[in-house]
């Protein structure tokens, strides 16, 4: 029988044509691979050449079985044909632009086979993007990706290794191919965030000197983001389109960066827009991965519909500005409130944290790092979400964890549990001061003490906007936002109470007053804060007088008994460095004269993380709370 007489009824055994397709696909490929890397002459071409043929081979079988036409098959092998002969003859050198070339070429191929294989089993079309998911193209391509890791293993650097293992992980886990597909998206989300971990702490280990790792970390977290916005687009759309392209890109990456070191070299730390572009990308992937195991979970209805169903202010489907900023705000808070964002940003950053803990010298500080994982573990995520007290937690004394808004509107029912927060705050904040919530108890110390994101402590110094808010001094515009703020507060939460006895009917698009405000401040403004660390210094919500919680406990910690304290002024008045100043995270730079004229630093900015403790050369700095001042009243009385 000749390629004349093949017909559908003439085809026996797809399962069996596919494996010697596919098995001559994958030999000719790790042929290609071998030859690219070894770079002797003449051995680039015959690489390019050899995946240009498979991939016109095809896609000329791919055409043939469509309409069983051979001269389609016979134009387009000759058409790749001559295109091959007529790069195997021309010399080229190893390059940049021909290993970009070399890898797209490579994965394209893959996809042409995965889409010809497609057609001897289901005797039907394919579009190239669905082709991606197959099993074909997925597992052929997943031991193409070893293969390259293997024979450039001993040539690659630390870095390199350790980020292609890590996405080698991800690549045989397409959850369309699993029946487990729930597991599979957990499974995913776990890589990426050992994933993000690891770039995080790569990039601070190697924060005191230019290299390579900063754009390999943007390439791969980049790539990171479009898979998991992937996934988001899936449970919205059931569409995998986007993760698919999302794994071909990463394929050609991984394919490019096996081939061609990265030459460009930088540091997060003296860019700010490259801080900010790596800071970004990675809270857009954070947000997709929080919606997507809400989605997996079953917390969000899926669909477009059943995902605005879910959102916690509603949505107004309106098209003038308001309503606009409105929606967007909804969605985003949506997802920063849920319970598996906080969850998986709690693993990220509780690592990054924990990783301080072990490298802090100061016992306080260590404990102090201990209670603050402890408390986003268990007062922030257990309690709230899975504790038996779950479903009470508005009658609760110091459960309104931020105040106002916290567990919904003001009503008669929870006014005792209400005050009761702010009372119990108070008395903590006067007896040990406001880090009693700002570095302990409130989600933002987590993420903010973490190794990466306390080393961009040094844009509070270096940029434009950080700069206004250095020194411990309270200037007039912070006065003025602090005030605003909390007055808005105060009147939603009065308002609020005046709906709820219905003296009042006045809501924000269907939604409780202080419900809004919170979720506004503390869902979206607060992050936004977060992410723009890189332009605006860290910790926007202690230096810009925003955080209406932490305001009011920074408010009461200045009348109460915590300070810093040094053990000896002369020590201060000889130092040359002034460590401390350069290592306050809220930017307070003029500690060292009330230690020289005082003996101690007491400023309404200071939450106490201990940076300038750790720091001091001399062991000269100290905390000083009720604890303190209870031995000394103990220790007068005694003699």
């Amino acid at each position: 029988m000749s390629l004349f007489d093949v017909t559908w009824d003439t085809l026996k055994y797809p399962l069996i044509i596919s494996l010697i397709i596919a098995s001559t696909m994958l030999l000719v490929m790790l042929i290609s691979i071998y030859l690219y890397k070894i770079n002797k002459k003449y051995y680039p071409n015959f690489s390019i050449f050899l995946s240009l043929e498979m991939l016109g081979m095809n896609l000329a079988l791919y055409s043939y079985f469509l309409s069983f036409n051979i001269l389609n098959l016979l134009l387009i092998s000759a058409s790749f044909m001559f295109g091959g002969i007529f790069i195997f003859f021309k010399e080229f050198k190893k390059s940049a632009i021909l290993s970009l070339i070399f890898s797209i070429i490579l994965t394209i191929s893959e996809v042409a086979m995965g889409s010809l294989i497609y057609v001897i089993y289901f005797r039907n079309s394919i579009n190239f993007i669905d082709s991606i998911g197959s099993p074909w193209f997925v597992y052929v391509m997943f031991i193409e990706m070893v293969y390259s890791l293997i024979i450039s293993f001993k040539m690659l650097d630390k870095i390199r290794k350790q980020y292609f293992l890590i996405f080698i992980l991800l690549m045989p886990l397409f959850p369309n191919l699993y029946i487990q597909f729930h597991t599979i998206i957990w499974m995913t989300s776990l890589i990426m965030i050992i994933a993000t971990v690891m770039i995080f702490d790569t990039l601070y280990r190697n924060r005191s000197k230019k290299g390579s790792e900063i754009f390999l970390s943007l390439e791969m977290m980049g790539i990171f983001t479009i898979m998991m916005g992937g996934e988001f687009y899936y449970f919205l759309t059931g569409s995998w389109n986007i993760y698919f392209l999302s794994m071909a890109i990463g394929m050609i990456w991984f394919l490019y960066r096996i081939f061609q070191e990265p030459t460009r070299k930088g540091n997060y730390l003296t860019s700010s827009s490259i801080s900010l572009t790596l800071v970004v990308m990675t809270f857009i992937m954070e947000w997709f991965m929080g919606a997507v195991l809400e989605f997996n979970n079953g917390q969000f209805g899926t669909g477009l519909a059943g995902f605005v169903n879910s959102l916690s202010l509603g949505w107004i489907s309106s098209f003038n500005p308001i309503s606009v900023l409105f929606d967007l705000v909804s969605v985003i808070v949506t997802v920063t409130a849920s319970v598996w964002f906080l969850i998986m940003m709690g693993l990220e950053m509780g690592f990054l944290a924990f990783r301080k803990m072990i490298d802090s010298r100061v016992r306080e500080n260590k404990v102090r790092l201990g209670l603050m994982i402890s408390a986003y573990a268990i007062y922030s995520v257990y309690i709230p979400s899975f504790s038996p007290l779950s479903s009470r937690l508005e009658y609760i004394p110091y459960m309104w964890s931020m105040g106002i808004g916290t567990n919904g509107p003001v009503t008669s029912s929870v006014l005792i549990a209400l005050i009761g927060t702010y009372i119990i705050s108070a008395i903590l904040s006067f007896l040990f001061g406001s880090r009693q919530v700002c570095s302990v108890t409130c989600t933002a110390p987590l993420m903010y003490q973490g190794t990466f994101y306390d080393s961009l402590k040094k844009f509070n110094r270096t940029t434009k906007i950080g700069r206004k808010t250095l020194t411990s001094k309270i200037k007039g515009w912070f006065k003025f936002v602090v005030i605003f703020v909390n007055i808005i507060v105060l009147a939603t939460a009065i308002i609020s109470f005046l709906d709820y006895k219905g003296n009042l009917n006045w809501y924000i698009y269907g939604n409780d007053p202080s419900v809004v405000v919170y979720a506004f401040m503390f869902n979206f403004v607060w992050y936004l804060g977060f992410v723009m660390s890189p332009f605006m210094g860290t910790y926007a919500c202690v230096n810009q007088g925003w955080c209406y919680w932490g305001t009011f406990n920074q408010a009461i910690g200045r009348l109460g008994f915590f300070r810093l304290k040094v053990r000896d002024t002369n020590a201060c008045l000889n130092c040359k460095t002034v460590d401390c100043a350069n290592a306050c995270p809220v930017g307070i730079t003029d500690m060292r004269g009330s230690f020289i004229s005082k003996g101690e630093f007491k400023s309404f900015k200071c939450i106490g993380v201990g940076d300038c403790v750790e720091a001091c050369p001399y062991d000269n700095i100290f905390f000083y709370d009720v604890r303190h001042a209870i031995k000394n009243k103990f220790q007068k009385n005694s003699s």
